[in-house]
């Protein structure tokens, strides 16, 4: 009776373990397809040749995209041949980011209408936008808030990161309704609000922080300007106390700045884009470039790739202003 019982016993513990072995085997699995499910779409895209105002931009705008394009599925928005997909339509501007939804668990399109635009740009832009949305067809909530998508950072989870410059853009607005509309939008309980960095017109805070987890974050050293850091820090714990800073240099030369009005992004490392499984940072070709990739990969477990947007940056933006990325769950038809 003593052998039959101790014979069941190891019966049941050899099938416990299968049973075990089979349903994290599933698991794994299961979280490998729901990873490969929502790799995200990268959208870049590139004005018609007769643009004069980017046409000095075309070879390096395809190039940028093609550097992409090895590591992820982009689809570029133009009517131009390419060798990689793209949307046959013509959107006549490269920041895509700014007019774009917002996306965090859900995808928001705000009103395009920065103060630093022309009306009769801004109007072009947003509606030619929601044109293109249109026609493929996208699904989303919208706002009457002005926000530019740069002007957000989120962190995957409960907050999200603006400068001071959506009050600028939203005057008929009180900052309590500001914050409340953001977080029923978004979904997210914690609303920051950060100072605009001096000098930038664009009042973007994907130029200012970036998240590297839910409560540590990336802040620029702002060329040496420690007040603005400390200023930035303080506001992020005043929301969350339990946040923690990595400081990422920077290198910023206004050397061949295109546009007067706007001031060039060369040497900005913390405008960079994350997806699931990479990380692309700018690449600048300064001596700068190494020791920005070196801290990069001290905190990070994903590929990091870096990206040549040396030209395109004098023009007052980088890879996060350059792309919008889409996860497949977001994606027409899902």
């Amino acid at each position: 009776m003593e052998k039959r019982t101790g014979l069941l016993c190891v019966i049941i513990f050899v099938v416990v373990m299968l049973v075990g072995s089979f349903l994290l085997a599933s698991r794994q699995r299961s979280g490998a397809v729901e990873k490969h499910m929502d790799t995200p779409t990268i959208y870049t895209a590139l004005p018609r040749q007769t643009n004069q105002y980017y046409r000095p931009f075309t070879a390096a705008l395809k190039h940028f995209s093609t550097q992409l394009n090895t590591s992820a599925p982009v689809v570029t928005i133009t009517k131009q041949h390419l060798t990689h997909p793209t949307s046959r339509f013509t959107y006549d501007d490269i920041w895509l980011r700014d007019v774009a939804p917002v996306i965090t668990t859900r995808m928001v399109k705000f009103r395009y209408a920065p103060s630093y635009l022309a009306k009769a740009d801004r109007d072009y832009l947003d509606s030619r936008f929601r044109v293109w949305l249109k026609q493929m067809h996208f699904t989303y909530r919208t706002s009457d808030l002005v926000l530019d998508g740069g002007n957000l950072v989120w962190n995957q989870d409960d907050t999200v990161i603006l400068t001071t410059h959506v009050f600028k853009d939203n005057p008929e607005w009180s900052r309590q309704e500001i914050i409340s509309e953001l977080k029923y939008q978004l979904n997210v309980s914690h609303v920051i609000i950060i100072p605009t960095e001096p000098g930038d017109v664009l009042g973007h805070a994907d130029g200012m922080v970036k998240f590297i987890n839910t409560r540590t974050l990336y802040v620029s050293d702002f060329s040496g300007d420690d007040d603005l850091v400390h200023t930035v820090e303080r506001r992020v714990k005043a929301v969350l106390p339990d946040a923690k800073f990595v400081i990422l240099p920077s290198a910023y030369t206004d050397k061949d700045q295109y546009d007067r009005k706007i001031a060039s992004a060369k040497g900005l490392y913390i405008n960079m884009l994350e997806t699931p499984d990479t990380i692309y940072v700018p690449r600048y070709d300064l001596p700068a470039d190494q020791r920005a990739l070196k801290i990069v990969r001290q905190h990070t477990t994903k590929r990091v790739v870096p990206i040549d947007v040396a030209k395109i940056s004098t023009t007052g933006g980088s890879i996060h202003c350059l792309t919008w990325d889409v996860p497949a769950r977001f994606m027409p038809g899902r």
